[in-house]
């Protein structure tokens, strides 16, 4: 090979190997720009030569100029249009700007100039993805086919107010297919079809058909139970409605847990409740939401009159009189609660009754497991109240008035017996309670009467005078003897729904527990409320 073709080689590779880095670095200078290529369209929107700012906002102005445009909606029995705004339109932007401006900048150099030549040559279609929203969508619809969509009817349970129950069966309704509607919608614009949508009516099921509410099992009154109250005291009474109210038509179903707190909530202002007495440390007190142990009170007995398993109990610290000792079921939000579960095999509806003076929980569900029940209450041990002698510097030296009376405490042991007919058929224990002594308090006169020389009367609530060697026998009850203000009703007396079984002995046991001399010791209690004589509700309007 002569020295000249050498160098022609020489030159023709040097020649190749520069217009290989030439064809390199512009493909990918070029590759680098911000710019998408020309020939890149989007709905015949040029992006070419533009900066992906640039694409971004000519992609917004596209989609701008579809909103006011409309959509023909047919259905059977009629048509209608909705507005592509009303569809909620929305461009991908950043991905379909993305999409742009990466043509002719993938693979490899070689590929990446044949693509922008052919782009260049013959253009390319940036598809237009759009997404929508359904709840706009559907708004639009329903407003449009109204007249041809029936929403289905729950087959439902009514209970009259003779205590009869009726079923009322359900009806199937008349709906749009939703989902095959906006499933029309994409194509539309992705596909540049003709701006219709074919919206097909279905069938709809009620969601509680007639047969669920027959396998509930509820035909009648299971058990039921009243106390009265006194309507003169307003707040307590008022008390009594909003608790007694809440739990209106709560159904509990088989196995179904149930709390009266959950249900009846806080005892606060805003739900309602006002100040009224309680139980508080073994005094009372005016409380928010005094009244309201009587609803769970009443509920309690119910609920032992349906054979119902009570998980959850207290008693009062001190005595009611609304039920009979032994039968009261205190509760404190936060603290003490009545909670039960239901073990009957059929659901349980809670219906409440309220008249001027009383509170009644009827429990409707199969009165096929009805019970005749009767509930004993022994006292085995009974507690005299003390009597604590206080100063008076406002009474004339010498005068006892008695500013809270006492209350004895007492020891209820309480069983549940179970008839059929005639025949006891389960006798069943019940919690025991106890029920502190409450001291009876007299203010004694200090203050010197004119013209009689002053005697020295110790300072403080004293046990006894100096110069009375004999206090009257009011400070000095009767041991065992039961206050006049403490009424211990006879069990289930005119409760209505009772049954009668075989006569019983009823009268109070008492015995002393060994080695027992004194009112066992309690701690606090949490506010009870506390009610003394028949008090009342407004009927409910």
């Amino acid at each position: 090979m002569t020295k000249y073709v050498k160098t022609v080689i020489l030159i023709v590779v040097l020649l190749s190997i520069s217009a290989v880095v030439s064809f390199i670095t512009f493909i990918e200078v070029t590759g680098n720009s911000n710019r998408i290529f020309p020939g890149v369209t989007l709905k015949g929107v040029s992006l070419g030569n533009l900066t992906k700012n640039q694409a971004a906002d000519a992609v917004e102005d596209y989609v701008g100029s579809l909103q006011g445009k409309y959509i023909t909606v047919h259905f059977d029995g009629g048509s209608g249009r909705i507005r592509v705004s009303d569809t909620g339109l929305q461009a991908d932007t950043d991905n379909i700007v993305q999409e742009a401006w990466s043509v002719g900048r993938t693979g490899s150099f070689l590929q990446q100039w044949q693509e922008r030549k052919a782009v260049a040559q013959n253009g390319r279609k940036i598809p237009f993805k759009v997404t929508f929203s359904k709840e706009k969508f559907r708004n639009s619809l329903n407003d449009i086919t109204r007249e041809v969509r029936v929403p289905p009817r729950d087959a439902r349970l009514v209970i009259t107010p003779q205590d009869t129950v009726e079923i009322v069966e359900g009806t199937k309704g008349t709906e749009i297919d939703f989902e095959g509607a906006f499933e029309q919608l994409e194509p539309i614009f992705r596909d540049d079809l003709n701006p219709e949508i074919n919206v097909s009516l279905v069938e709809v099921n009620p969601s509680q058909t007639t047969e669920d509410i027959k396998n509930l099992r509820i035909n009648g009154v299971l058990a039921e139970f009243t106390t009265r109250f006194n309507a003169e005291n307003t707040n307590r009474s008022e008390n009594v409605r909003v608790a007694a109210m809440a739990l209106d038509g709560k159904m509990i179903k088989p196995g179904e847990a149930f709390s009266f707190n959950e249900v009846v909530g806080p005892r606060s202002q805003e739900a309602g409740y006002k100040n009224a007495k309680i139980i508080l440390n073994n005094e009372f007190i005016d409380g928010l939401g005094g009244g309201v142990c009587q609803v769970s009170s009443t509920l309690y007995n119910a609920l032992l009159r349906a054979g119902i398993e009570v998980k959850e109990r207290h008693n009062h610290s001190l005595v009611v009189t609304y039920v009979p000792m032994g039968q009261d079921a205190a509760v404190v939000y936060g603290a003490k609660d009545l909670k039960f579960t239901n073990n009957l095999p059929c659901a349980v509806i809670i219906k409440t009754v309220m008249t001027r003076n009383t509170v009644t929980f009827k429990l409707f569900g199969d009165t096929a497991l009805k019970r005749n029940v009767r509930i004993i209450n022994n006292v085995i041990k009974e507690y005299p109240f003390k009597i604590a002698y206080k100063n008076d510097p406002t009474l004339p030296k010498g005068q006892q008035v008695v500013a809270n009376k006492g209350q004895n405490g007492y020891r209820v042991v309480s069983k549940m017996m179970v008839y059929e007919g005639n025949r006891l058929i389960e006798t069943k224990q019940l919690p025991s309670s106890y029920y502190k002594p409450l001291d009876q308090v007299v203010n004694v006169g200090v203050k010197p009467v004119q013209g009689a020389p002053g005697t020295g009367v110790p300072s403080g609530g004293g046990t006894r005078l100096p110069e009375d060697d004999n206090p009257p026998s009011v400070a000095d009850p009767p041991a065992g003897s039961t206050p006049p203000e403490v009424n211990i009703p006879p069990e289930d007396a005119n409760h209505p729904g009772d049954t009668n079984p075989p006569e019983e002995a009823t009268q109070p046991e008492k015995t002393t527990p060994p080695g027992e001399t004194s009112p066992p010791e309690d701690t606090s209690d949490p506010g009870e409320d506390y009610f003394q004589r028949p008090v009342t509700i407004p009927p409910k309007p």
